[in-house]
């Protein structure tokens, strides 16, 4: 049995019962060398690789689980940007014929819309700025669309020591969309969401980008942005977009 993992930001406050289970019970731990960590307190067998190392590790957990029970794991929920998909890939294409059991973790964009307030309380998309597996072309018209859209606007992997091109050009579209229509959206950034560490800003586009030297400076790849709609407020010092009941009801 191979169970692929969601294991939340990593602390052990945002793990799921069922995943606690699921790692106290497998035999054998495989993971990213960063997540080591997070699942040590187990104290399991753990196989680690690094970044882009992702085929080599999960055919390596199904290989093994043709004979024990193999967790999987992945950072926040192993079906969001996680090794899920490419488990059930690999496991039809080379013919392993491994039981897969997919079980949920809590993902970034929730835990960060609890850290902003509730930005997310209303349709809204997720979109990673890594152009690693997808073309930036592809990622820039998925931004475009949502913010055309009026959706709120989660954003996965901002920006990277070397990979600053794909955030500019994102920013450039949101600000445009700003002056346009004469709204300047509110924008959540969130660090190192749901660990010990965590922190947050709440601020507006048109600050990032009179600022955006010093923005660029705190955001990073362990950061995710939160671009609100044009309904998007703050109350309380917190970011909030409203689901409608008030207009709805009153």
């Amino acid at each position: 049995m191979l169970y692929v993992v969601g294991i939340g930001p990593g602390n052990e406050d945002y793990f799921t019962k069922e995943a606690e289970n699921a790692l106290n019970s497998t035999d054998l731990i495989v993971c990213y060398t960063g997540y080591k960590k997070y699942v040590e307190r187990f104290d399991k067998e753990i196989y680690v690789s690094g970044m882009t190392k992702e085929l080599e590790r999960v055919e390596y957990a199904l290989n093994e689980a043709e004979n024990k029970d193999v967790a999987l794991v992945s950072n926040g929920d192993a079906t969001i940007y996680g090794l899920a998909s490419l488990a059930y890939e690999l496991n039809e294409k080379n013919l392993h014929n491994v039981t897969i059991k997919v079980l949920s973790g809590l993902t970034s964009a929730s835990v960060c819309s609890s850290i902003l307030g509730a930005p997310l309380n209303h349709d809204f998309a997720v979109v990673s700025l890594s152009n690693l597996l997808t073309p930036l072309e592809t990622i820039l018209k998925r931004i475009n669309c949502a913010v055309e859209s009026d959706m709120v606007l989660a954003i996965y992997n901002p920006l990277g020591k070397k990979r600053k091109e794909p955030f500019l050009k994102t920013v450039e579209i949101i600000s445009n969309y700003s002056k346009d229509r004469n709204i300047d959206y509110i924008v959540g950034i969130v660090k190192n969401a749901g660990r010990n560490d965590s922190e947050y800003k709440i601020t507006t586009i048109n600050n990032l980008v009179n600022n955006l030297d010093e923005f660029m400076q705190y955001i990073d790849m362990s950061t995710t942005l939160v671009i609100g709609n044009s309904n998007t407020k703050i109350i309380d010092g917190m970011m909030i977009t409203p689901r409608g009941y008030m207009s709805k009801y009153e």
